[in-house]
């Protein structure tokens, strides 16, 4: 008999403080199943010379975060992780370079700031319409206009944010994420993540990974701790 693949009991959050220009440092924090801290890392100030500046143009940022601070600080977990949560957009420029499913944190949200049935409705008839247009479109017919994705339930106004309000950043396609609720928080999950072992998983699959989790975690208040860790450490440098 086949054992059963035991499922990664960790989560991580990774952040920036600062700006690249002026010195960004990167904070991941790790957390059990019910919250607990099991690591974290930061990292020193990381500030570009001026002629990195020069050459990096508008994607310094992203080149800091996405490609040096995010593999440096991920790479150093112990621990298997279930998903990494970013707030930073910037952090989104390689995902492939972190060893999990990157998703980005929106907000925390309040039971009576959303119909959540109405968004389960909304996100229920999008996909069926998307795997309806898949399969016209494979067998070579063109998909009716009138039948494209309904339009959502004003989620950037009942959220405050959302993939089609984040800023723009060079290198970052915001159609490899998908926004989904799970309890109170408001996410984006990729479509898709290739583990270690070539495996595929999609966006379902992923979501299983992470749903235990979210029963005893806030996804907004890990970045909170890592911010006033940060500062504690460095009164202490």
């Amino acid at each position: 008999m086949l054992e059963k693949k035991k499922q990664p009991d960790h989560l991580g959050f990774l952040t920036g403080l600062g700006s690249a220009n002026e010195g960004l440092i990167g904070g991941f924090l790790v957390l059990n199943a019910v919250g607990r801290p099991a690591e974290f890392h930061c990292t020193a100030p990381v500030k570009p010379n001026r002629a990195q500046e020069i050459l990096f143009g508008n994607t310094l940022d992203g080149f800091v975060c996405g490609e040096q601070i995010a593999p440096a600080l991920v790479g150093r977990t112990k621990v298997e992780l279930a998903a990494v949560f970013t707030n930073d957009p910037n952090f989104l420029t390689a995902p492939d370079l972190i060893k999990a499913p990157l998703g980005i944190v929106f907000s925390h949200i309040q039971p009576e700031a959303v119909d959540r049935e109405r968004f389960a409705l909304w996100e229920a008839t999008n996909d069926q319409i998307k795997n309806e247009e898949r399969n016209v479109v494979a067998k070579g017919e063109e998909y009716p206009s009138s039948e494209k994705s309904p339009p959502s339930p004003s989620i950037s106004t009942v959220f405050g944010s959302s993939l089609e309000n984040l800023p723009f950043v060079p290198g970052v396609d915001y159609s490899g994420w998908r926004e989904t609720i799970r309890g109170k928080n408001h996410l984006a999950l990729p479509v898709s993540y290739t583990l270690k072992d070539g495996i595929k998983i999609s966006f379902d699959e992923i979501v299983k990974r992470i749903e235990p989790f979210l029963k005893f975690i806030d996804s907004v208040e890990p970045f909170e701790r890592i911010r006033l860790a940060v500062e504690e450490a460095q009164k202490s440098c």
